[in-house]
């Protein structure tokens, strides 16, 4: 290893000995941290021996004379932490190692770019940076610009396949055992099935994720590197429909490793399905598998230690069976599963019992499988024998059979997989690989296990070398750069010496196809065969039985013991023929299978061959190298026609403990992967790559003169040629300018010495100003001090005077007072003395006038109590005398009653006036009912006698004047007497009537009070009834005004287009016409609205509208006319009631008006779909936004009315369940406008608020859950306007609010640092065309969705909730682009972002429209802080109490996510210090558990505790 280390350091590194300056920085090896950093102390001279260091521990002298050659040096600061190392300048191997350490262990960063390559360190805790908010941060982002993540190559393999459109990808994940290489596919897998699926996942999502769980069971262990190892590889195509969405999946596994389940070394265990069901072995439904603890069976207590910390294999077991329950397999063959593995236990074991019990699991004859698990048959000259075996070949032939049965079984199960995930709906167009493979392995003890591993390494090697050599040569062709074929360490003659003619596995073939092969005559093959000829083999000297393969990564010793065996794997055919005779189905199912050629996998065929006595069929001799091969070159071509995505999982250390990182073994993983072998690449080319405009902006300090900014190449290309003198060193392509190893490094030293060179002038130059400015300021200051000396003087000369004078005038008054102060006090003192005497000598006379007045009081008392006592005695005896005399007397009395009350006669003579009272009551009403009889019969004589006599008279009068007529027509001239009869008879009539008439009046002057009172009621009523009338009279007289005008106004709009007068509205009279004239017309213009120009449609439509509207007026109306036509009746029926039982002529009541409500509008049932239709789901957008916004809602709402009316309950719900399957239809049909989704929400919520008011017209039919249906129905479209609106919004939220530049010329003057530059052979993405996002449009979509709204005239609270979600997306995606891109976290970008700009730009435009306080200004809280730390002071423990204070809105980890990220932009800034962010980090903790005891309340703001992004989540409509 200490070798091949040299190697590479003399062959990359030939350093120009004028970087080996006083106080550069290199690198010296060290036996315990491999590297570290040195400083020179003297300038290195050509022909110099040794260089002067200073280390940690002192001074050390390093000799420079080869082969040691010079140290490597240390890369710039400006290049420490960084996110490729293939970006650093200086490209070997102490720097690379010193990167990851630096990200590993300070920025707790975990990837790492490596070119192509994604180098992953396990951290060996769970980390929150695979949620679902991660998954939306990185998706559609581009790999260069975000932060290195698993989820950044999934995104990048994702989107080139779904760009190349036919091209597919693979995911290449290697590493040694516990390195994290099955949890990254696990997280690969898992971001392909949220990017690739629904919102929520469809059912081949769920499976693909469901895979994980049982093959983590049934092919991982516990060993001692890693506690969930897995113990084969795998290689999963995912495959991905024409919209990039999962339909089908397929697996292949590689060389399970089957030995482990009869063997496991110590502190390891067996594969861990055995452990979980031991541990679920007390379940009901497994107590027939017989299980015990596993430390009872042979096959689990191998190695000691059954337990992993923090595992619980009961609960693993439940989660396997429900994945196995969604891959579609059912209980009872989980079962048959559970019992064959139990059985392998209980084979392990090998007593009689366990035999019995393996027998009875596995369904097959007992006695035979013990008979044949102890003998064998053999062939001897052509006689069959049977021979009984050692007891070491019986527990061989055992363990062969337990490794077989598991084999076979692991491979029905990967079978089973396959059939769950093949696509069901369509072939796949495109395909995803991910391959979770070993990587290189070397032991103290290699042997076959490790020679596959190594070989399949050393294939992938040659594909990876090949690839990355590929991609360099096109980036070289891409910018039209003059290169040379680069060369590199190809490892063909290696993977020739293996699989070769004549190769190692040829040779292990052939001899175990002799009869008598053994392992030393394969090594001496070998010996023979290579030893000397092969550059890459070599013979052990202290063994004849080992041999050497020099692989890329390392020198391997293997050991040739047990080589044949294991690649035999062979089982004697007497047991597996009696397994095929199982009575279980999958038993015998399993042992039926056969291999179907060498394109299956290992684990298809998990055994070479099956041998008996005689030598078995050619179909089964296919040996497990052979297969191997074979399924290798299989995969080698599928990935060969891929792109392929490399991760290499490195494992920090081997103690399995929380970011520790180990130098040694992370070196040795580093050779091993292939990560130094791309360096070596790299170096071998050009490693460092600038545009013009990055390298301008950071080295324009080197340039002479003044150079534009339009011609930056020009400059670029007649600078560098002067600061370089070599052009062999540099070369300048279309938009780039590469550099070789190194280079960067020297422009990096003479940029600083021209800045060190202009701020030596710059202090010059100041300096000499200071002195002059002090000069002043001191000649200034003395004549001030001067001035100032000779008033302090002539003042203190003055003070004194005026001292010694206040002196005299003190004193004399300090005499005085203090005489005065103590005469004061002795009078005070006399006259408090004798004040205190008069008091006690009045209080004394006092006292004893209070003691002689409570003495008398108390004697009064006392008597008065004694008195009172005297007389409640007397008068509680008085009262007990009376009450005995009257209780003698009340009982006399009671005995009196008792002997009355006990007498009939008694009762009667009580009794005998009160039936003499009923009966003259009885007889008082049968007389006044007999009289009323009488009355009623006679008055109905009277009227029939009245009205007889009237006929008879009008008859007579008739018949007079008939006769008349005649007389007078036959007669002319009448006599006399004639005229007299004539004369006299019209006075008998007119008598007569004079008569009826006044018993007439007479009978009704009766009745005159009752009229009065009826009257006085009929005018209240109808006088307010009749105020009511002549309101709506005014109001339907305008309605009507108003109706004519728009009439008028649509004839000439008629006339205008030319619409036919066939079709003119006419409203019929009657309601029946009317309503299905409406209906009709709606038909109409539905039909109109498809054929014709939507302009004369929208005119019909608000016609229609209005005559709806006032047909619904006009029913108010009638509703009220008919409410004081029937209180007008029942005033006339009560006045005519009474007047008719006297009148001499009948007369009949007013007849009621009783008009029938009905519906205003009638759907027939063969018209319902076609209404529906016309309405709801093929309405054009356009069309519906430009009428009234609840037209829709209204027609149909008058359908439900009349159904309602009508008394049709089953007929309305019908209506609102088809309304709602309509709106359902309508919401499928998904199209990416506004206007669209928007019709939807208005049509629906209109729908819903008809449903819900019946404040005007009160439904009589429950319609609680057609509502309810509708409300749902609702919220989904609401839901897809968001969407709608998320899906225009977001690909210009990241460059609107991060990347645009409203202040003009604010980063114009620096440019993004190496971390943005895109990555050495990475895949460029077209530009995208149109224009280039900013805020302007971001406000402008904001702004359509806005105006919208309001046109629709939707709740004010909907629009608010709508754009708190809009705002809380805005922020979302700009804070998680923030925190993943590390060329945003700099002070210009912060200034961008926050101090009135961006930011401020939406406040205002949120603020003009009143929605600022609904919410949004909470959602916009977290990038507003954010963007405020990264202008704020980093540096003191005061600025870190200032950060946390005041980014309350930001959880922990995301201000140090911020300040580890921060990238200073020009010289004056500087990087945050790990000691500062520790601080911070120490006050957050201590500010989060403060709040924690103030507020315990759970707020949504704390999700951000536990995650490092922020969440966004669409809501629900409330």
């Amino acid at each position: 290893m200490a070798n091949n280390s040299s190697d590479f350091t003399l062959e990359v590194w030939k350093n120009i000995p004028a970087d080996f300056l006083k106080g550069a920085n290199v690198w010296v090896p060290d036996p315990e941290e491999v590297w570290v950093c040195a400083q020179l102390q003297q300038d290195y001279r050509p022909g110099d021996q040794q260089l002067l260091l200073l280390l940690s521990d002192g001074r050390v002298q390093y000799p420079v004379a080869p082969p040691v050659g010079l140290p490597p040096l240390g890369n710039p600061d400006i290049l420490e932490g960084e996110n490729d190392l293939t970006a650093l300048s200086f490209l070997h191997e102490p720097a690379v190692l010193h990167n990851l350490r630096v990200r590993f262990l300070h920025y707790n960063s975990i990837y790492t770019y490596c070119g192509i390559i994604l180098v992953a360190l396990n951290p060996y805790e769970e980390l929150p940076i695979y949620g679902e908010e991660v998954i939306d941060a990185y998706s559609g982002q581009d790999m260069a610009e975000m932060d290195p993540h698993i989820f950044s190559l999934a995104e990048d393999a994702y989107r080139t396949m779904i760009r190349s459109g036919e091209k597919n990808q693979s995911i290449i994940i290697s590493g040694e055992s516990g390195s994290g290489k099955t949890v990254s596919a696990k997280f690969t897998m898992r971001y392909f099935a949220v990017v690739g699926g629904a919102a929520q996942q469809t059912s081949v999502e769920e499976k693909v994720l469901a895979s994980n769980p049982i093959m983590e069971a049934i092919g991982n262990a516990k060993t001692i590197r890693n506690d969930n190892s897995s113990r084969f590889g795998k290689y999963i195509e995912i495959g991905f429909g024409s919209k990039g969405d999962i339909i089908g999946a397929n697996m292949r596994t590689y060389l399970l490793e089957k030995s482990r389940v009869v063997f496991q070394a110590p502190e390891e265990r067996n594969y861990h399905i055995f452990y979980q069901l031991c541990a679920s072995r007390d379940l009901p439904e497994m107590r027939g598998l017989k299980l015990n603890s596993a430390e009872d069976f042979q096959y689990t207590n191998q190695g000691m230690d059954i337990n992993i910390p923090g595992v619980d294999d009961a609960m693993e077991l439940e989660h396997t069976r429900n994945a196995l329950t969604i891959l579609g397999v059912q209980p009872d063959q989980q079962m048959e599963l559970f019992r064959i593995l139990a059985a392998v236990l209980h084979l392990g074991n090998g007593d009689d019992r366990s035999l019995v019990v393996f027998s009875i699991l596995m369904g097959v004859e007992g006695s035979q499988m013990a008979h044949w698990l102890c003998h064998q048959r053999l062939v001897v000259g052509g006689e069959m024998l049977v021979k009984p075996m050692s007891g070491q070949q019986a527990n061989e032939a055992r363990d062969a059979l337990a490794k077989h049965i598991y084999g076979q079984l692991f491979a029905w199960i990967v079978q089973r997989l396959n059939s769950a995930l093949r696509a069901q709906r369509e072939q796949p167009k495109t395909f995803i690989g991910v391959l979770d493979i070993y990587g290189f392995e070397t032991f103290d003890r290699n042997s076959f296990e490790q020679f596959c591993i190594n070989y399949a390494n050393e294939k992938l090697q040659q594909q990876f070398n090949r690839h990355v050599f590929q991609l360099e040569q096109e980036e070289y062709v891409r910018e039209e750069l003059p290169w040379n074929r680069i060369e590199f360490s190809d490892n063909q003659p290696c993977i020739t010496l293996i699989e070769g003619s004549l190769g190692l596995l040829d040779l292990l073939d052939e001899e175990c196809r002799v009869p008598k092969g053994s392992d030393e005559n394969w090594a001496r093959k070998l010996y023979e065969q290579h030893l000397n000829q092969s550059p890459n083999f070599r013979k052990p000297r202290m063994s004849n039985s080992a041999f050497i393969v020099l692989h890329f990564a390392d020198t391997v010793q293997y050991e040739c013991d047990g080589f044949l065996d294991k690649n035999r794997d062979t089982i004697f055919e007497e047991p597996i023929n009696i397994m095929r005779a199982s009575q279980s189905e999958l038993v015998a199912e399993l042992f039926q299978q056969k291999p179907v050629g060498g394109s299956l996998s290992v684990s298809s065929v998990p055994n070479g061959g099956v041998r008996s006595g005689k030598r078995a069929h050619r179909e089964h001799k296919l040996t497990v190298g052979f297969q191997f091969r074979q399924s290798l070159q299989l995969l080698m071509d599928t990935l060969n026609s891929t792109t392929p995505h490399y991760v290499r999982c490195i494992k920090p250390n081997d103690l399995k403990q929380s970011f520790l990182f180990d130098p040694k073994r992370a070196v040795q993983q580093l050779r091993a992967c292939g990560v130094l072998e791309t360096i070596r690449i790299s170096a071998a080319g050009y490693p460092s790559r600038w545009t013009y405009e990055e390298f301008f902006g950071r080295y324009r300090v080197l340039f002479h003169g003044s150079s534009a900014q339009d011609e930056l190449q020009v400059s670029c290309q007649k600078a560098i040629p002067n600061l370089i003198p070599d052009p062999e060193q540099y070369c300048f392509g279309k938009t780039k300018v590469f550099f070789r190893a190194g280079q960067v490094a020297v422009l990096e030293k003479l940029r600083a010495e021209r800045l060190w060179l202009a701020g030596v002038l710059i202090q010059s130059w100041v300096r000499g100003w200071i002195q002059r400015r002090r000069y002043l300021q001191l000649r200034r200051s003395a004549l001030t001090l001067q001035r100032y000396a000779r008033g302090a003087l002539a003042r203190r000369l003055a003070w004194t005077l005026r001292y010694t004078w206040a002196a005299l005038i003190i004193q004399k008054t300090y005499r005085m007072v203090m005489v005065r102060q103590l005469y004061l006090a002795i009078r005070e003192a006399t006259i408090t003395i004798q004040a205190f005497a008069r008091g006690m000598q009045t209080r004394r006379t006092y006292r004893l006038l209070l003691e002689e007045r409570a003495a008398v009081r108390l004697q009064a008392w006392v008597r008065c109590w004694l008195t009172r006592c005297w007389f409640r005695r007397i008068r509680a005896a008085v009262v007990l005398l009376q009450c005995c005399v009257r209780r003698r007397a009340a009982r006399r009395e009671l005995r009196r009653l008792r002997a009355e009350a006990r007498s009939v006669e008694k009762y009667r003579e009580l009794n005998k006036g009160m039936e003499v009272k009923l009966m003259q009551l009885q007889l008082r009403a049968d007389q006044q009912a007999k009289e009323s009889a009488s009355l009623r019969e006679a008055l109905h004589v009277e009227r029939e006698s009245h009205s007889s006599e009237l006929e008879q008279l009008r008859s007579t009068l008739l018949k007079l004047q008939k006769q008349l007529q005649e007389k007078s027509h036959a007669a002319p001239s009448v006599t006399a007497q004639q005229e007299e009869e004539r004369r006299r008879a019209q006075e008998r009539a007119a008598q007569e009537i004079e008569r009826l008439t006044q018993v007439f009046v007479s009978t009704s002057d009766t009745l005159s009070a009752y009229q009065t009172r009826s009257f006085i009621c009929h005018f209240v009523i109808t006088y307010s009834v009749q105020a009511e009338l002549e309101e709506e009279r005014r109001r339907y007289q305008g309605l009507l005004r108003e109706f004519t005008r728009l009439e008028q106004r649509y004839d000439n709009l008629r006339d205008m287009s030319m619409l036919p007068t066939a079709e003119v509205l006419l409203l019929p009279e009657t309601e029946s016409e009317r309503d299905m004239c409406l209906l009709h017309l709606s038909l109409i213009v539905c039909r109109r609205q498809e054929n014709e120009e939507s302009f004369s449609c929208t005119l019909l439509l608000q016609t229609l509208t209005l005559m709806v509207i006032h047909i619904v007026l006009s029913v108010t109306l009638k509703k009220k006319k008919v409410l004081a036509i029937s209180v007008c009746n029942s005033t006339t029926v009560l006045s005519s009631g009474l007047a008719m039982s006297v009148s001499q002529e009948p007369t009949s009541p007013s007849t009621q008006l009783s008009p029938a409500l009905t519906g205003l509008l009638e759907c027939r049932k063969k018209d319902e779909s076609r209404l529906m239709k016309n309405l709801i789901t093929d309405v054009r957008a356009e069309a519906a936004l430009s009428l009234n916004p609840g037209l829709a809602a209204q027609l149909l709402f008058l359908c439900v009315r009349q159904a309602d009316f009508s008394r049709d309950h089953t007929r309305a719900r019908g209506l609102c369940v088809t309304a709602a399957a309509a709106f359902k239809t309508a919401l499928k049909v998904k199209k990416n406008k506004y206007s669209t989704a928007l019709t939807k929400l208005t049509r629906q919520h209109r729908v819903v608020s008809c449903g819900t008011d019946n404040s005007v017209l009160p439904l009589q039919v429950e319609l609680r859950e057609q509502v309810r249906v509708l409300g749902d129905v609702c919220i989904q479209a609401y839901q897809q306007l968001l969407a709608i609106s998320e899906s225009r919004l977001q690909p210009i939220i990241v460059p609107a609010m991060l990347e645009s530049e409203t202040i003009p010329g604010l980063s114009g003057a620096v440019v993004k640092m190496v971390g943005s530059r895109k990555r050495a052979g990475s895949d460029p993405r077209p530009a995208a065309s149109g224009e280039v996002a900013s805020m302007a449009a971001v406000l402008r979509e904001l702004g359509a969705l806005h105006t919208a709204l309001e046109r629709q005239d939707l709740p004010a609270a909907l629009l608010e909730q709508a754009f708190r979600q809009l705002a809380h997306l805005l922020a979302a995606s700009a804070l998680n682009s923030l925190l993943l891109r590390k060329d945003m976290c700099c002070w210009n970008r912060g200034l961008q972002i926050r101090s009135e700009y961006n930011v401020s730009l939406l406040e205002e435009w949120l603020r003009s429209r009143d929605l600022w306080t609904g919410g949004a200004a909470s959602a916009l809280e977290p990038l507003i802080q954010a963007a405020q730390l990264l202008q704020m002071s980093k540096k003191t423990e005061v600025d870190g109490q200032a950060i946390v204070q005041t980014c309350n809105a930001l959880s922990s980890q995301q201000i140090v996510k911020i300040l580890t990220q921060y990238t200073p932009q020009s010289d004056l800034e500087e990087r945050v210090t790990l000691n500062f962010i520790r601080i911070v980090q120490v006050r957050s903790h201590d500010t989060t558990i403060g709040n924690h005891v103030k507020d315990t309340c759970w707020h949504k703001r704390d999700l951000s505790q536990h995650a490092l992004l922020f969440i966004y989540r669409s809501g629900v409509l409330v």
